[in-house]
């Protein structure tokens, strides 16, 4: 029974402090203007093989190439807020052999953009490293936004032959950096 009354009195109580209390005024207005800018990062493409690994039955293979689909570029969002892209990339040869990296960017086998890394032999199987970005904005944005496929070539120029006792290493790491202009004008 005295559960009862104070269960009934805090409900009463419950409620006049919803029915009297203050409530000021939604400013609706501060919506109209909303704008987000977030930074997203993403790996690219990883790479880190001995210079024995550009052997096929020990003959020496001078060109490696690999594709990435990446289907994700054609989205509305992506289209709408992609205000800027970043490929950054960090390579380090102790092969004593020079190397470029090519990258092409297409869209349903039409070429969009391309671009090329170039890295120095290494001498007496030192680390040689390099950093690159390729900066995507206005046209080469556009571009990224068409894509839909990416290809990577490796090239080793011409030097010291490689052979199953070749000491030695590549190494290329890359990250994606994507910024978003998020805007809602609402009216």
């Amino acid at each position: 029974m005295v559960k009862e009354i104070i269960k009934r009195i805090c409900v009463v109580i419950s409620y006049s402090i919803l029915v009297f209390s203050c409530v000021e005024d939604i400013d609706f207005e501060q919506t109209k203007d909303f704008e987000a800018t977030p930074v997203l990062e993403s790996s690219l493409i990883f790479f880190d093989e001995p210079a024995n690994r550009f052997l096929d039955s020990g003959n020496e293979i001078t060109v490696i190439q690999d594709s990435v689909l990446v289907n994700f570029f054609n989205d509305k969002f992506i289209i709408d807020n992609l205000v800027k892209a970043e490929f950054q990339f960090e390579i380090i040869n102790t092969i004593n052999r020079a190397f470029e990296l090519q990258v092409d960017l297409f869209d349903d086998n039409q070429l969009q953009h391309t671009f090329t890394i170039f890295q120095e032999a290494s001498s007496n199987n030192n680390e040689n490293f390099t950093t690159y970005i390729e900066t995507f904005e206005d046209n080469t944005l556009q571009a990224l936004k068409r894509t839909n496929v990416l290809v990577f070539t490796l090239k080793l120029f011409p030097g010291e032959s490689v052979d199953q006792n070749t000491i030695g290493r590549i190494q290329l790491k890359s990250l994606a950096v994507f910024y978003f202009n998020i805007r809602d004008d609402i009216e």
